[in-house]
């Protein structure tokens, strides 16, 4: 029998398609138009701040500006980042000293040159984060969003429209029994629904509700 693997390290960037919600419209129109050079964006594990930071990046690429996301919790900051145009830096609770320091210097960067782009998050808002007092002060300068979690029916849509988009059957039953029994945010579960378009392929079956569960107990996440 083949092991599927889930490889959680992908790498390859989302599109803003509507994935955020109806209650986040304001921000997704602001990071769309490009027009504000800082903004934090915060909320609570699983809201979406990764796929929002990674769509960003990816529609600056897409206009072939100079862009890159970084997550601060597997990668470090370096001083490449300083010929980009877009930067993006996931949970930077979780910069150590010296890379606090190199944000700092980012921000004067962009600043001092009048041309670039940042775009930030946390799972907490700027106030109560534990930062260096220079970079405290920097993050001043961002427009602040916090992000509205989608509630488990914009889960499912967004689901089901991605498995229609790319013509992939599936039954909307699916995505419920995930939400109750496997991971809940957003990349996780749109990692899922290639992994599961990858095993119903190769078992020949539709995904359905039991086809899940037989791969979910195979690898022992059930």
């Amino acid at each position: 029998m083949n092991q599927l693997i889930f490889d959680f390290a992908d790498h390859s960037y989302p599109r803003f398609e509507k994935f955020l919600g109806q209650a986040n419209g304001a921000l997704l129109q602001v990071l769309q138009s490009q027009s504000e050079p800082f903004v934090l964006v915060w909320g609570e594990e699983g809201c979406g701040k990764s796929h929002l930071l990674k769509a960003w990046v990816a529609q600056a690429q897409l206009q072939s500006k100079a862009a890159e996301y970084v997550d601060a919790r597997r990668e470090n900051l370096g001083d490449w980042l300083w010929e980009q145009d877009f930067v993006a830096v996931d949970q930077i609770e979780c910069l150590n000293e010296c890379e606090q320091q190199q944000l700092f210097a980012l921000f004067n960067h962009f600043r001092n040159r009048n041309r670039g782009h940042l775009l930030l998050s946390s799972t907490l808002p700027p106030t109560r984060l534990m930062l260096r007092e220079d970079l405290r002060t920097r993050l001043a300068y961002c427009l602040v969003y916090e992000i509205k979690p989608l509630s488990d029916e914009e889960k499912v849509a967004a689901l089901m429209g991605m498995a229609e988009a790319r013509q992939i059957p599936v039954d909307e039953e699916v995505f419920h029994y995930l939400l109750s029994h496997w991971r809940r945010d957003l990349d996780s579960l749109l990692l899922m629904l290639n992994i599961l378009n990858d095993y119903s392929l190769a078992q020949g079956r539709r995904i359905t509700l039991p086809l899940l569960r037989n791969l979910l107990k195979q690898q022992e996440f059930a």
